[in-house]
């Protein structure tokens, strides 16, 4: 292979690039060795191709599903021979629902350990770009660098970037599978998203969202790394899933918040208006129903699921550009404050153990709201080549 043919590609140049992809894709040392030789002998290419290769990366095909009926069938199999209704007299009988279970359960702990919806995005935080970004399917990329963006899907297809119209190239496409439309948003930017079925979406700042352009006639798939806050458009015919690295959720028409950040402990859904389903994100999982008022929470390290009741204003005030807070640590807090300001800040250990409760106004600049969690909550901090360090 020529270096020469590379030496001025795009970041879609590379995408559509065979040789690229199959690297990308399924490396041996041939290609490992050439691409490293290039990029070691052109390092001004280095970033378009670190870039190429986060999105060819986050639009991998989407494993299906098994149905949900399918599953309501196998659960209630085992939960009929878990707690039969009348004792069987003869012991054949009862060895072969004994075996029926352990195959069953076994069935069910495998799939689910070891099975899990691929997610179509990799899950790269929001401070690894500068600027957000709109991928097409095609492999077209929009940039832009307003800190709150609206994206418009029309029912015919159309498309608007802060009411410019996008107009997608069709480049060729040499991936097979679901294509998604992608939108990344780094850490300091916010986005508003409105779908074509007329749903829309509040995506917060260092979050992914993948989407594919048509829903089709089966259901409606998002794909979510990070925050957002769902208004979803009512459809009985077709049922709306929100997938996680952690969590799948069902809803048929409803507003709900999702926090799926891959650096917190936690993946967390909370309802606000309507009724979900959630659960774990395994080809098999049993879900679980929420109401209004409900948190479902996910622990990343005792991968356990738990339900409680919460104030969802403490979970959803962001879309309107404040936050509220309830007895908070502030290594939480702050961690916010960093996503949302895009201000790299250092927590020296014991601020975890000081917290806060009150509304910061994310309209006014980060060091005022330091001085307003001050008030409260006794704390310092320094600044050092635009980092702040927080300090008990």
């Amino acid at each position: 292979m020529n270096f020469e043919k590379y030496k001025h590609y795009s970041t879609e140049d590379f995408i559509l690039d065979g040789y690229f992809c199959s690297w990308v894709s399924h490396p041996d040392q041939e290609s490992e060795k050439f691409w490293k030789s290039f990029c070691e002998n052109n390092p001004e290419q280095t970033s378009i191709i670190r870039e190429a290769v986060l999105i060819l990366k986050s639009i991998r095909p989407i494993e299906e599903n098994i149905q949900e009926e399918v599953l309501e069938r196998l659960f209630a199999r085992i939960d009929s021979t878990v707690a039969p209704k009348r004792i069987v007299p003869y012991f054949w009988l009862k060895a072969a629902a004994a075996i029926l279970l352990l195959v069953s359960l076994a069935a069910v702990v495998i799939l689910s350990v070891n099975n899990k919806p691929r997610m179509p995005l990799m899950a790269a935080e929001g401070n690894l770009v500068e600027k957000g970004k709109l991928i097409l399917p095609d492999g077209t990329i929009r940039e832009f660098d307003d800190e709150n963006v609206q994206i418009v899907h029309t029912s015919e297809g159309g498309l608007t970037l802060n009411n410019d119209t996008v107009a997608c190239e069709m480049k060729p496409v040499k991936s097979t599978g679901v294509r998604m439309n992608q939108i990344i948003i780094p850490y300091g930017k916010r986005s508003d998203i409105t779908l074509a079925d007329g749903s829309r979406i509040w995506l917060n700042s260092g979050s992914q969202l993948s989407y594919p352009s048509d829903f089709g006639t089966g259901s409606r798939e998002i794909y979510l790394t990070g925050e957002a806050y769902f208004e979803v458009a009512h459809d009985p015919s077709l049922p709306f899933y929100v997938y996680t690295n952690d969590m799948k959720i069902r809803v048929l028409g409803t507003k709900f918040n999702v926090a799926s950040y891959s650096n917190d402990a936690r993946t967390q859904a909370v309802l606000v208006e309507g009724k979900i389903s959630a659960g774990r994100n395994r080809l098999i999982s049993r879900p679980v129903e929420l109401i209004p008022g409900e948190r479902l929470t996910f622990d990343r390290e005792k991968e356990v699921l738990s339900k409680d009741m919460v104030d969802v204003c403490l979970y959803t005030s962001w879309v309107n550009g404040y936050l509220v807070f309830e007895q908070e640590n502030l290594t939480e807090i702050f961690k916010k404050l960093e996503r949302y300001y895009n201000k790299p800040i250092v927590v020296e250990e014991g601020i975890e153990k000081i917290t806060f409760s009150g509304k910061l106004d994310l309209t006014e600049d980060i060091e005022k709201v330091f001085g307003n969690i001050s008030f409260s909550a006794a704390f310092n901090y320094e600044i050092d080549n635009e980092v702040y360090t927080i300090k008990p």
